[in-house]
């Protein structure tokens, strides 16, 4: 819990409450925040007992004053605690529906993608967009060879190496594991190995089709940098929804492919009957002179002539 957002809970929400309850009660209390700044009431010229207004491990401020000081402190308490859930729980139903648009938004954008490069771009856009990075990279994962080939990288343009084995460093260990991971000091994880300039933090999500890892997405910093668990979050969010569009356009890529191998075969074969064509189109056409009336009549005067000599 932020101490700003306590502090405003006491001022905003709870101190109203108290002025009330002072001006009705008349009771010689006062009300001072964390700080030890008066907020209601008056100054007490002598020492009196002071009783804290807090929410869990958390003090927004203190009731000094008389016997009537400590169920006010705890009716503050539990009224800041009330407002502290409620405002949690709207947060949580604001970070809900963000996720949710941000789902939506990269579908959208996903949607008309035929290239593997494509998706990568968009995917790492909207990776750096929302979580600060110095450099992001996006990896997939050959089925045959079980290794992590480079598909794109922004940024830093030495900040990975093209190829990384199944279960070989973070990267390599997310794919294996299918498990996102955050690194805030690379230098301290033994699975980094050397420690590559320009990261010094990450974080790493799987690329998961259908419960089958295809790949990885990382964002990283060149400094030392603290992610949260929301900012893995969302990364994973983003790898979840890149990786079935990632499938598509591969399947897609697979299926050009294979109609422009069938395209070069059909030229052949029709290049290969084209030449058919005019070797039986030229024997036809010797035929019909050969076996024509003036050719019949010519090779008898020539055979007249051989015979003459």
């Amino acid at each position: 819990m932020a101490e700003i957002r306590l502090r405003s809970i006491l001022r905003k929400e709870l101190l109203p409450l108290a002025q009330r309850i002072l001006q009705i009660s008349h009771l010689p209390l006062a009300v001072y925040d964390v700080q030890g700044n008066l907020l209601v009431g008056e100054t007490f010229e002598t020492e009196a007992d002071r009783y804290a207004i807090a929410v869990g491990e958390e003090t927004l401020g203190w009731v000094q004053g008389g016997a009537e000081a400590a169920p006010l402190a705890s009716l503050l308490s539990d009224l800041a605690l009330r407002a502290v859930e409620k405002k949690t729980l709207a947060n949580e139903v604001l970070d809900r529906y963000r996720e949710i648009n941000l789902l939506y938004n990269i579908a959208a954008k996903l949607t008309h993608c035929r290239e593997v490069s494509t998706v990568a771009t968009v995917a790492l856009e909207e990776a750096q967009r929302l979580i600060y990075g110095t450099s992001a990279v996006l990896m997939l994962l050959n089925p045959e060879t079980q290794v992590l080939d480079l598909q794109l990288m922004v940024g830093d343009p030495a900040v990975t190496e093209p190829k990384t084995s199944l279960g070989e460093g973070i990267a390599g260990y997310v794919a294996k594991t299918g498990i996102s991971e955050i690194v805030n000091d690379v230098a301290a994880d033994v699975r980094y190995g050397e420690v590559v300039p320009g990261i010094r933090s990450l974080l790493c999500a799987p690329m998961k089709a259908l419960d089958r890892v295809i790949g990885v997405i990382s964002i990283h910093h060149s400094e030392l940098f603290t992610y949260t668990a929301a900012d893995l979050k969302l990364l994973t969010a983003i790898a979840l929804q890149s990786a079935p569009a990632i499938e598509n356009a591969l399947f897609y890529q697979r299926q050009m492919e294979a109609a422009r191998q069938r395209e070069a075969k059909l030229q052949e074969q029709l290049q290969e009957l084209r030449i058919e064509v005019d070797e039986a189109k030229r024997a036809s056409q010797v035929a019909e002179i050969t076996e024509s009336d003036f050719f019949v009549r010519l090779r008898q005067k020539a055979k007249d002539l051989r015979q003459r000599r």
